[in-house]
């Protein structure tokens, strides 16, 4: 596990509004058995003013625009998140901008 990986969601019910979960957990607290996650949905659902901004970043996957929908951050057990699909580690700073930004270090 480490920060910035990729994870197809695990949960059926909402893989289809958010197909992908991104770890933003330190890596210095990697013994707790839950990781911190950001869905990450696909751009047609962008809401809010429906633009994207630093709150929500947008990355290709797999040759499709998602948006990292950090309002929606929760925890998931290790046991369910599943294995690692891919990394979004050079795109630091953005997530960094995006945490930053909903936890008001600006």
């Amino acid at each position: 596990m480490a920060r910035f990986d990729l994870y197809g969601n695990p949960d059926d019910q909402t893989r289809r509004l958010a197909p992908y979960l991104l770890d933003v957990q330190s890596s210095h607290v990697g013994i707790l058995p839950t990781r911190i996650v950001i869905p990450l949905r696909p751009t047609p659902d962008l809401g809010f003013s429906g633009k994207p901004s630093d709150l929500l970043p947008i990355f290709e996957i797999n040759g499709e625009k998602h948006f990292v929908d950090t309002p929606a951050m929760s925890a998931i057990t290790l046991n369910a998140l599943g294995s690692r699909i891919g990394s979004l580690a050079d795109h630091r700073d953005a997530i960094l901008v995006a945490l930053d930004r909903i936890f008001g270090a600006y």
